[in-house]
């Protein structure tokens, strides 16, 4: 009698500690992600109290990391897993699985007195190289551009350093910023900068470059006919159960797709 009571205090208490912990998500990657995954978040829990989220936003490579490594359910990527992750994920035992809930386009951005209104991919490349320095040599008014760039880690770097600089090198004076908001306000007060960052970024205090001529907007997006359009991702370990599943079907659902609107950031659905 005893030991049935010991084992059901047990059972109980393996209970009570499974329920606390169900309803946890954790969510680590990118810093492009996060305000979409912020407000997809809120609305979820409105609907779902009992369900718990943590947000760490350091950059697309973390969010690989937690998947790899076990340390999170989803990750936020603002660039394709790379084959070396997914070599880690095979090791440790995981299967990677994709979701892009969004698309986007990675837009060159200078201060809105600057007289310049696009850039070919070619002077882009360029200017990051140093080997074009003053804007009077793409049609703008004479000032040596400022450069800014994002921290190696960003997904959007990874997806820069390959469209753009074409896995070469930038000038190594360049700035690195840690997110886009941070890339946003910079060059909000820097008349003579230059810098790069996500279509949802945009706002009145900066201005977006077009780029071989097209302007990044939804439609060019969804046509794929904006030189730097990309795909935003969330990553599990593997297909996903409970509330994971649950928060990620209303992510890709039409109520969801419309918050993904509202941030900036092209519905896929």
């Amino acid at each position: 009698m005893k030991k049935s009571f010991i084992a059901l205090v047990a059972l109980i208490a393996m209970s009570i500690a499974a329920t606390a912990f169900a309803g946890d998500i954790r969510v680590k990657g990118s810093t492009t992600v996060d305000p979409a995954m912020k407000k997809l978040v809120a609305a979820f829990s409105k609907m779902n109290p009992a369900v718990n989220f943590s947000i760490s936003a350091t950059g697309s490579g973390d969010g690989a990391k937690a998947i790899i490594n076990g340390t999170a359910d989803i990750g936020m990527m603002s660039r394709d897993m790379k084959s070396a992750e997914a070599k880690k994920c095979k090791a440790n035992g995981v299967t990677p699985v994709q979701y892009v809930i969004a698309l986007d386009c990675i837009v060159p951005i200078v201060h809105p007195s600057n007289t310049v209104e696009a850039l070919t991919l070619d002077q882009i490349k360029g200017i990051y190289q140093d080997k074009i320095r003053n804007w009077k040599d793409v049609g703008g008014n004479s000032g040596v551009i400022a450069l800014f760039s994002r921290e190696t880690n960003s997904g959007t770097y990874e997806v820069w350093h390959k469209k753009v600089m074409k896995k070469e090198d930038e000038f190594d004076m360049v700035s690195r910023m840690p997110s886009n908001a941070a890339m946003a306000a910079k060059i909000a007060g820097n008349k003579k900068g230059i810098g790069y960052v996500g279509l949802g970024f945009l706002n009145d205090k900066i201005k977006g470059l077009k780029v071989n001529g097209i302007e990044a907007n939804v439609a060019n997006a969804l046509n794929k006919s904006y030189p730097l359009s990309r795909g935003l991702n969330l990553y599990t370990a593997g297909q996903p159960t409970g509330e994971v599943k649950e928060f990620i079907d209303f992510i890709m659902s039409a109520k969801g797709q419309a918050i993904v609107a509202e941030v900036g950031f092209v519905p896929v659905k």
